[in-house]
């Protein structure tokens, strides 16, 4: 009986497989239309949601997180996750990053939104980017007694990451595909 192993079966079965990976593409986070796809940040015992958006035609209605692809226009939404923070204020500051040497003074803040209570629903933070780069955004929440919690989230702006990943997958492909048309050639008898 003939061995189904054999190296072009092999070819065979790698290639198919290769293409159902890249048939089959799950959710990704951060690019999609509803909130199970949104950042969480827990500050203090507050559960944050952090929804991210852009303006483009082409990326109305996605969600973003850490990678915003494109500059221009951000805004960032936060939400707490349950209701009833009382009094509680958020305060939210983005920064971005101007030095690598000195850890210190690495970010410089861009844009500070006043105090607001949280049980509103929702604050934000806008602005519009014009330079590639990495960004921070820091949450600081304040109770009724006066007791301040902060946390931050670093994210990058004008990096399409999809669209990296994309080339350096079809790369990848050209380049099994051919190192497998030139196993095969080097293969066959003349």
């Amino acid at each position: 009986m003939k061995h189904l192993a054999t190296k072009p079966n092999r070819a065979y079965l790698l290639i198919i497989t290769l293409l159902i990976l890249l048939v089959h593409r799950p959710a990704l986070a951060h690019n999609g239309v509803d909130h199970n796809n949104s950042c969480f940040l827990t500050v203090g015992d507050t559960r944050l949601r952090i929804s991210g958006y852009q303006f483009q035609p082409e990326l109305e209605g996605k969600h973003f997180c850490h990678f915003f692809p494109e500059l221009g226009q951000i805004v960032l939404a936060v939400e707490p996750l349950q209701a009833g923070k009382g009094k509680d204020l958020v305060e939210l500051e983005l920064a971005a990053l101007t030095s690598w040497l000195h850890p210190g003074e690495a970010f410089t803040v861009i844009k500070r939104q006043p105090e607001q209570p949280i049980d509103t629903g929702l604050a934000s933070i806008s602005q519009t980017i014009a330079q590639r780069g990495v960004y921070r955004l820091t949450v600081n929440l304040k109770d009724e007694a006066g007791n301040q919690r902060q946390q931050r989230m670093t994210f990058l702006v004008g990096v399409p990451v999809t669209k990296i990943l994309v080339i350096i997958a079809g790369g990848l492909l050209v380049w099994v595909l051919g190192f497998l048309l030139v196993s095969s050639l080097k293969q066959e008898p003349d």
